[in-house]
């Protein structure tokens, strides 16, 4: 009797313990994220213009990776998943919560669709105008940080309340610093469609004398100017719409498939064209993150070419060769670059 009481005990240990374990792999929370291979899809339905060329047969792709929040169980697994990345997700969020990052990506998308449009005007010799739309706070101090800001990523800084609505940063700047330093400084915002108004003390602005000071003293880590762009010629208005994709390594893809549109023939050749990289609106191209894994899912997906910023090029190139991927990897740093490619490249296609 005593002895099926310790088999029955060794046995509800045994079972319990192997509960718990179970329950800690697969639903315990963790502190990693896992970047994986996302999408690779074509922008043509994102871009448009109001009356431009016709639509190639080929397909400019645009790469994303997918960030996702494991259990235990799948983060060993990633960890030993060459095409997987592990990361700690404070590193990732930088103290910013999900809802806060997300918010804080789709801001610089819509920086990097209008860097986009005015690369691609740039690049072939459209005349436009560009006009301030508001100022936008795409970074600000996480919540531990000593000096937390009143604005929220997302928010659109209006100007000072009750003063003339600054043409540029640079008259923003001059505001702040000519400023009453004995009142309140009260900003007009704009948050989620709402207006409301964000209060400083008297006391923030004082001993400021810079621009980087008047950011850090707001706790705000990187403002920007949201500019609209105005073709001569209407017909050449670019639209993107893009979803819920956020961050700015579209750039250089919307630029292609912006040009494609504007300039006659069919840019792509009737092939597939993956690319990524940040751009400004004078067609320079960044570095961006996550490049193994598009190099996955464009080889995945069909892609022909890829084109991938300098900087990436060396581990995109070893990823590509890693999966014995026919796709051809070739770095660019410029918009005129990336269009020299792919000429390159079709013209090598045709012999």
């Amino acid at each position: 009797m005593q002895k099926q009481r310790s088999d029955f005990r060794r046995i509800a240990t045994i079972a319990v313990s192997t509960a718990a374990l179970m329950w800690v792999l697969l639903y315990a929370p963790t502190p990693y994220v896992v970047y994986e291979p996302g999408i690779a899809v074509p922008v043509k339905p994102m871009v448009t213009i109001e009356k431009g060329d016709a639509l190639g047969k080929g397909d400019f792709l645009l790469t994303a990776v997918k960030m996702t929040e494991p259990n235990f169980l799948r983060t060993f697994q990633s960890m030993w998943n060459s095409n997987m990345d592990v990361h700690l997700k404070r590193d990732v969020l930088q103290g910013y919560t999900k809802e806060e990052y997300a918010q804080r990506l789709s801001i610089i998308m819509q920086g990097s669709q209008n860097n986009a449009i005015e690369a691609a005007y740039h690049y072939a010799g459209l005349p436009y105008a560009s006009k301030l739309n508001s100022f936008v706070i795409t970074e600000v101090n996480p919540i531990d940080h000593p000096l937390k800001s009143s604005f929220k990523a997302g928010d659109k800084l209006l100007g000072i309340h009750g003063e003339k609505p600054p043409n540029s940063l640079a008259d923003l700047f001059e505001s702040l610093k000519a400023y009453d330093k004995q009142q309140n400084v009260l900003f007009d915002v704009e948050r989620i469609g709402q207006q409301l108004q964000v209060s400083y003390s008297s006391d923030t602005l004082k001993s400021v004398s810079t621009n980087e000071q008047l950011l850090s003293v707001l706790g705000i880590v990187n403002l920007t100017e949201q500019r609209g762009l105005d073709p001569s010629d209407h017909n050449n208005r670019i639209s993107i719409k893009v979803g819920d994709i956020g961050g700015p390594s579209a750039g250089l893809v919307f630029a292609l498939q912006a040009l494609d549109l504007l300039t006659n023939g069919d840019l792509s050749g009737g092939h597939r064209i993956a690319a990524t990289g940040t751009i400004t609106p004078l067609g320079e191209v960044g570095a961006i993150g996550g490049i193994k894994q598009k190099v996955v899912i464009a080889s995945e997906e069909g892609a022909e070419l890829f084109l991938v910023p300098s900087d990436n090029y060396k581990d995109a190139e070893a990823k590509a060769k890693a999966l014995n991927a026919s796709m051809k990897v070739v770095s660019v740093s410029t918009l005129k670059e990336a269009v020299e490619q792919v000429k390159v490249y079709l013209t090598g296609n045709e012999r």
